[in-house]
């Protein structure tokens, strides 16, 4: 992988001017990306000298105009189960905050842990358990950011009342990080659950320590593709995301419009 300099040079060669706001496309959310106009795009094989390899993400970062904005999206991320470490995959925050970064919208599927949810319902997170980055944390050096509002409650407040106008099946949760690439045992679960978390995911909480550190506003949504204690199937996962993938639109064009 690139260091943050070389990425931010291969960037720099396609724009000179960053949006303020990007949008990182987790499994089933990148069919907004049908409705753009795009001004750029760029392999993460360019930019960051390195490609995703999981299903359903397509690897390229992408500046657009939509609803009247100038907008970037990844499409795909990084994660740690991939071999990487949390600091590399966490580099195109660390290198679009050096580009003028202020807003990130990050999405993802998760599973339910909160037995209240159910398969298709989307949360707008409200906190992060990070006991689990403890071996591997993003943050390098003596950064001891306030972690006591982790996510903007200004954007917080705006997408769950975007999500409600909207009449989708929302909820306002707790997202914990599990590392991967296996699905959790029933007992892992069960701990989780017992931890407080409500929703866990293989992605967002690293993204976010980062993001935070460098001032930057964020935003978690996550998608319920599965719950607690049943079996998981990848594939039935991304199935699960893609069959949402015009509420997602709906939901993150709404929200892109109000920022």
């Amino acid at each position: 992988m690139l260091s943050d300099k070389e990425a931010l040079k291969q960037l720099r060669k396609k724009t000179d001017d960053f949006p303020n706001t990007l949008v990182v496309l987790g499994s089933g959310w990148n069919k907004i990306i049908e409705s753009v106009k795009i001004e750029t795009r760029l392999d993460y094989q360019k930019l960051f000298g390195v490609k995703t390899t999981v299903p359903g993400h397509t690897g390229e970062l992408i500046i657009a105009n939509y609803s009247g904005k100038r907008i970037a999206f990844m499409s795909g991320r990084f994660h740690m189960y991939e071999g990487y470490s949390a600091y590399e995959a966490t580099t195109p925050i660390r290198v679009f905050a050096k580009a003028g970064l202020k807003n990130l919208i990050l999405t993802a599927a998760c599973g339910a842990l909160n037995e209240k949810y159910q398969v298709g319902d989307f949360v707008v997170l409200s906190d992060l358990i990070t006991l689990f980055m403890a071996l591997d944390n993003p943050l390098i050096g003596p950064k001891f950011i306030d972690a006591s509002e982790i996510f903007s409650s200004h954007l917080k407040r705006n997408a769950l009342t975007i999500a409600h106008q909207l009449k989708l099946s929302v909820h306002e949760g707790i997202y914990v990080y599990y590392h991967g690439p296996n699905y959790e045992t029933p007992a892992d679960k069960m701990a989780l659950k017992f931890l407080g978390a409500d929703v866990c995911g293989m992605s967002i909480v690293a993204e976010t320590l980062v993001a935070r550190s460098l001032n930057i506003n964020v935003l978690g949504l996550t998608y319920v593709t599965n719950l607690a204690f049943v079996k998981h199937d990848h594939r039935e996962v991304v199935a699960q995301a893609n069959r949402a993938s015009l509420k997602m639109t709906q939901l993150l064009t709404a929200i892109i419009k109000s920022i």
